[in-house]
């Protein structure tokens, strides 16, 4: 199996044995409330999921990411992981060498911060590096620019893992690896979603699993914080559930959340997006058209190009735009298909949602039954 991105998977999680000593010492350390960005990521760098980083990005490490795309050590990195401080904290009189307790808001300790550097950043300079764009419409900039412009880096201790609003596991990297270990694959390819799938997207799951170098595929929704307007994280589980239970063989498809907030970075997302699911124990990695995009700040293929730039050690499997066509009767291509585009069906999260909004039948075209029974719930469509 690929080896963790930089060598070594990170866990920096605390022990059952240890937890307890740790909890009691914690209770006399000052606590902040981060946003739940920050939250996810505390998780995610201590679970490994981010391997090499063992914590927040300090000035040098955040200014190489923002000008070069990697890390002060050459490793390819492209968008930042830093942690800005929450309301209040600046009034805690926190330096370097300290620590402070890291609260879910309800009350829980969920890890501590080992305070190694505050400094200040531009934050329109970082979303302009990491998303290309300062446009303050931008979700991902949005949130930087009304976020401080003071950080804290460091590295941390997970105390607790956060507690996910639906009922199901979220194995970490290592838990993933022994599972792909325990059912014998070695090559496993990375499907990445923030949707509920329809057509276009199974099409590409099942060309990927055809192929010879691939022994499995790995579909890994992200249900995190997503923006205004995505599908609830739990109608994405339940569709793709759906999917996967009615027409995937589990001996060669596993499913499993990831709970971050998406990154709409386009190239640069996906490539960072790529780098997580190799520590997660993916060989190869799915771009599809315009992944990880938002609106119109991104050449839809750009996602394509930066594996050539960047290499990551991953494989990317590139999949150009393709289409439902009625003369055909299945999902087709530009290489497959030669009809002309008035037999060709969009294949969009679009036409699913003018539907939904509408109340008209869902496209059976695009849309399993079984993942259309789900959408059709009622409240169950999209974030607010």
């Amino acid at each position: 199996m690929i080896e963790p991105y930089g060598g070594r998977l990170v866990d920096r999680q605390v022990g059952e044995s240890e937890r307890a000593r740790r909890d009691a010492e914690a209770k006399d350390l000052p606590r902040v409330t981060p946003f739940i960005d920050q939250l996810y990521d505390v998780e995610k760098l201590g679970i490994g999921a981010y391997s090499p980083l063992d914590g927040f990005m300090g000035s040098a490490a955040l200014e190489e990411v923002r000008t070069t795309g990697r890390l002060p050590n050459g490793l390819p990195w492209s968008i930042p992981i830093h942690f800005p401080l929450p309301a209040g904290a600046e009034r805690l009189g926190l330096k370097p060498g300290d620590a402070v307790g890291l609260d879910d808001g309800t009350g829980r300790l969920i890890a501590l911060l080992h305070i190694e550097e505050q400094f200040r950043f531009d934050r329109a300079a970082l979303a302009k590096g990491a998303y290309g764009t300062d446009d303050p419409k931008h979700p991902n900039v949005a949130d930087i620019l009304a976020g401080s412009d003071t950080a804290w880096a460091g590295r941390v201790d997970l105390l607790h893992r956060l507690t996910p609003p639906w009922p199901r596991e979220e194995p970490t990297p290592a838990e993933t690896r022994a599972e792909f270990a325990r059912r014998g694959w070695r090559r496993v390819a990375a499907y990445q979603c923030r949707n509920p799938p329809h057509t276009a997207h199974e099409y590409i799951q099942r060309l990927t699993l055809e192929r010879e170098d691939i022994d499995a595929l790995f579909i890994h929704p992200v249900v995190g914080r997503l923006k205004k307007g995505d599908y609830k994280p739990e109608v994405i589980l339940a569709a793709y559930d759906a999917l996967v239970s009615h027409y995937y063989p589990p001996s060669h498809v596993m499913m499993s959340p990831l709970t971050i907030t998406m990154r709409y970075g386009g190239p640069k997302a996906a490539l960072f997006l790529a780098i997580v699911r190799r520590n997660y124990g993916c060989a190869a990695y799915i771009v599809g058209r315009d992944q990880a995009g938002v609106g119109k700040y991104y050449d839809p293929f750009a996602c394509h190009r930066i594996f050539d730039e960047f290499n990551i050690g991953v494989q990317p499997l590139r999949y150009d735009e393709s289409f439902f066509c009625r003369h055909c009767g299945w999902m087709a291509s530009a290489r497959t298909c030669s009809h002309p585009a008035s037999e060709h069906g969009a294949t969009s999260q679009t036409r699913i949602r003018e539907a939904l909004a509408s109340g008209t039948p869902l496209p059976a075209d695009i849309l399993r039954p079984e993942v259309a029974a789900i959408l059709g719930r009622p409240g169950g469509e999209v974030t607010n």
